[in-house]
């Protein structure tokens, strides 16, 4: 399976200077591009007749319990409904074995643009390092992997998990799910079961090029939870660099010579220990992330094979994938270490660790192992299981004279498994100093943004460390520049501490500046005391939720209330006339991998949904585009804007429209994309830009008439490029019936045929002069196709020719002077 890593093609070019300049650790220091994001391996035909059935796992067959994961597939419109029924099946086989807490969003496409030998490619979407409950720091991990081991949503709502794509040009596919493949048929399930292995991890970042062995995914040295484990015929680990060097021509030939992988899982299931498919010639689309097909073809682990065969049914990963699959962290094995606290006094250390095991721990392997010399010379602990259950202590009485004590800690379970605490050790160890102690404590905290004042009490958390331990910590806030009295904060677990603002929430008003700071002190003789932040006090505001109503229009020439300001901001800006709603301009993006930013305002009257209602706006949006063809919800739909809402106060918000970006207004796009520099947008808003947009509040289906909603205005920025921003004015939502404020009204409208063919028309009859009626018609993106104004107007009658533009569907929105009076859908067939 052809792994085209885009990045390497980038890469490339820096290989030699890794060698023979700095040049290379310079060019590296830079925020990651996004072409050097890893692309995914593709699947060959072997185009030979390998007839074989190995039917699905027993537990899935006898459909026993309740699947273990859930698998969320999005296919694309044009994907064959025989295929989608295959696919199913196979992430059904899945679901019944991998475990995780987390649902795995996959995204499936028809493709014409394989190759014509390739039946499919798959990958994850994008690798996680360092995360919460990462058992090895700097090990990449496919996110439903690493999803799973958090037990969190890492990737957003908005992003897929794993991608595959399955070739259009095959016309021998076999769809059936009983494994009577035909001999000139490749089987759809056994392709399905094979990709969607490796989107789930089964793959890395090892890669030849101009002679030299690498692996590499954000820079050289960076390699997956798969790639750590593969080794050659002696053992040796390929990314251990006290044996081997990468980006070399000693790595070139590892690449290319026996390879196995380290699967304690897999060898305990099996009692061998997987090869792996590595030709003579590195096989870029094959090599390290298969089976050796000599070893297993046609065997109940002949599904990582490096080709499928026709009328070859393979319909279980087999034990050797499964362990492999365990062992790049599907299941694992968890050692919590809480480092143990310096003494100012002799006296006895405490070593505790937590450990979560999927298999039975080997409790001979659970040790401390220490010296008083930097590990000249060592001694050992065993850890000791305490009442509570998954802990494990041990103590200490050192010597007198000992200042400093260097130690790790080890456990294993009972098919082989090790961790180390630090998990880099021995090669990192701890320390415990004992005597007099001068070190300040860390506080670690995300400023509180705003306080919604909606009758709940306002919880604070941070993070307070020592390597003492915490005495206190303690927050000191004031109201409007009245100070409060102080209030503590309580440990919860591990180092945080969380706490209740004890203000009156009776006496709290709109727009309240509440200031803020935490103290830290620890259990040192000399109290020693951290202030955060050090300079000046943090701050935020209490926003009130108004009272409900049924409908808002502003058009934002006056500072208000009325919205959440701290993202966004009311003010008239450079290139327009006068004020409007704007987005820090230009917004920023975290140019760290898997980081996002999220700039928010809402509105802080809800709003009750009436039949018919609407929300219109006009807007400038110059946030980065998505690749051609891409939509909202697509891997490759990069920074977008979207309008949400809540129906619980802000716990929850879900779309009223998709979200959408500067490819939504061709001179949006064309000005985004004409200044850009190191991936930074230079265009600058104006006025002129403005495009109107109106949808249904209820035309997402997430939100139904009667319903009460906080709206949101949402600028969502990946990591990398960024722009300008967004802008909004002139907002409407429910707009009243216009006969109480304009002459004309919608029963003196008449808009027909609806469907239209070519053209269709508007009669006018107000029964009274009108001094000014506009007529404009939008398509479906909201540029305007069609304009005319009319004045001194009593009756009339306007044929509109769309006969020049696509079907689809349009807006018809009819104005007196300047006030909206009628918008329509119009469907052109």
């Amino acid at each position: 399976m052809v792994r085209l890593q885009t990045f390497i093609l980038t890469m490339k070019i820096f290989i030699l200077f890794v060698l023979t300049s700095a040049f290379w650790i310079s060019a590296y220091s830079q925020p990651l591009q996004r072409e050097l994001k890893v692309k995914p391996p593709v699947c060959y035909a072997s185009g030979k007749v390998e007839k074989a059935f190995i039917p699905p796992p027993k537990g899935f067959l006898l459909k026993s319990g309740e699947p273990k994961s859930d698998i969320i597939v999005k296919y694309s419109p044009n994907f064959p409904p025989q295929a989608k029924t295959a696919f199913d099946y196979a992430v059904e086989i899945w679901e019944s074995i991998l475990e995780s807490p987390v649902p795995i969003h996959v995204s499936v496409n028809w493709s014409s643009s394989l190759g014509t030998n390739t039946l499919a490619s798959c990958g994850p979407e994008t690798y996680y390092t360092n995360f919460k409950n990462a058992p090895f720091e700097n090990r990449f991990y496919a996110v439903a992997i690493a999803e799973k081991i958090a037990g969190e949503e890492l990737n957003g709502m908005s992003r897929n998990d794993i991608t595959a794509n399955f070739s259009s040009n095959i016309k021998n596919w076999y769809y059936g799910t009983d494994g009577k493949t035909p001999d000139d048929k490749y089987d759809f399930v056994s392709v399905a079961l094979h990709e969607l292995t490796h989107g789930l991890g089964f793959t890395g970042f090892f890669f030849i090029q101009n002679d030299l062995g690498a692996y590499a995914y954000n820079e050289f040295g960076d390699a997956s939870s798969f790639d750590i484990l593969v080794e050659q015929f002696a053992g040796n680990k390929l990314v251990d660099t006290s044996f081997y060097e990468n980006a070399s021509t000693q790595m070139k030939k590892l690449l290319e010579s026996p390879l196995y992988f380290d699967s304690p899982v897999a060898y305990t299931n099996t009692g061998e220990r997987p090869r792996l498919y590595a030709p003579a010639s590195f096989d870029e689309g094959s090599s390290v992330y298969h089976l050796n097909d000599d070893t297993y073809n046609l065997t109940n682990n002949a599904l990582m094979t490096h080709a499928v065969g026709m009328a070859e049914a393979i319909h279980d990963p087999g034990p050797l994938t499964k362990g492999i699959m365990e062992d790049i962290g599907w299941t694992n094995l968890f050692l919590s270490f809480a480092h143990a606290k310096d003494r100012e006094e002799p006296g006895p250390i405490d070593f505790t660790a937590a450990i979560e095991s999927y298999y039975p721990i080997d409790t001979s392997s659970l040790m401390v192992i220490y010296s008083i010399d930097n590990f000249t010379t060592t001694d050992t602990l065993l850890l000791q299981a305490t009442e509570v259950g998954g802990v494990f202590m041990s103590s200490l009485t050192p010597d007198v004279g000992v200042t400093d004590i260097q130690y790790y800690v080890m456990a294993g379970d009972q098919v082989g498994r090790v961790r180390f605490a630090p998990s880099s050790a021995p090669a990192t160890k701890l320390s415990v100093h004992i005597g007099p102690d001068s070190q300040n404590p860390t506080i670690v905290h995300s400023p509180i943004p705003y306080f919604l004042l909606r009758g709940e009490p306002l919880v604070i958390q941070a993070s307070a460390d020592d390597n003492l331990g915490i005495d206190t910590v303690i927050v000191n806030y004031s109201i409007n520049d009245v100070p409060q009295p102080a209030f503590g904060l309580s440990l919860i677990s591990g180092t945080a501490y969380e706490g209740v603002f004890n203000f009156d929430l009776n006496t709290l008003n709109d727009g309240d500046v509440i200031n803020y700071a935490i103290t830290a002190t620890d259990a040192s003789v000399a109290k020693n005391m951290t202030v955060f932040p050090n300079d000046e006090p943090l701050s935020f505001k209490v926003e009130k939720i108004f009272d409900p109503v049924t409908r808002y229009e502003t058009d934002f020439n006056s500072t208000s209330s009325d919205f959440l300001i701290s993202d966004f901001d009311i003010y008239t800006g450079d290139n327009f006339q006068n004020g409007a709603l704007h987005s820090l301009h230009p917004y920023l993006s975290p140019k760290v991998d898997n980081k996002d930013f999220n700039y928010i305002t809402f509105l802080k009257h809800p709003i009750i949904i009436q039949d018919g209602g609407n929300i219109s706006y006009d807007e400038v949006v110059l946030v980065e585009p998505g690749e051609s063809g891409a939509v909202y919800g697509d891997d490759n739909f990069w920074d977008y804007v979207i309008v949400e809402g809540s129906k619980d106060f802000g716990e929850n918000w879900y779309e009223l429209i998709d979200g959408y970006d500067s490819g939504a207004n061709t001179i949006w796009k064309q000005n985004y994309n004409a200044d850009i520099v190191s991936q930074v947008s230079q265009a600058v808003g104006t006025s002129e830009w403005y495009a109107p947009r109106i949808f249904a509040l209820t035309q997402s289906g997430n939100f139904a008439v009667g319903d009460t909603i906080l709206i949101r205005f949402r600028l969502y920025s990946d990591p990398y490029a960024s722009g300008w921003g967004w802008a909004i004015d002139n907002l409407v939502i429910q707009q009243p019936t216009a006969a109480s404020v304009t002459t004309l009204s919608t029963d003196r409208l008449n808009v027909y045929p609806n469907p239209f063919e070519n053209s269709f028309e508007i009669e006018l009859a107000s029964g009274k002069t009108i001094s000014k009626v506009q007529i404009d018609v939008y398509d479906s993106f909201g540029q305007k196709v069609w304009s005319n104004v009319k004045v001194n107007v009593g009756e009339m009658k306007e044929q509109i020719n769309l006969s020049g533009f696509s079907q689809g569907m349009y807006l018809v929105k009819v104005s007196e002077d300047g006030l909206p009076v009628y918008s329509r859908k119009m469907i052109k067939r």
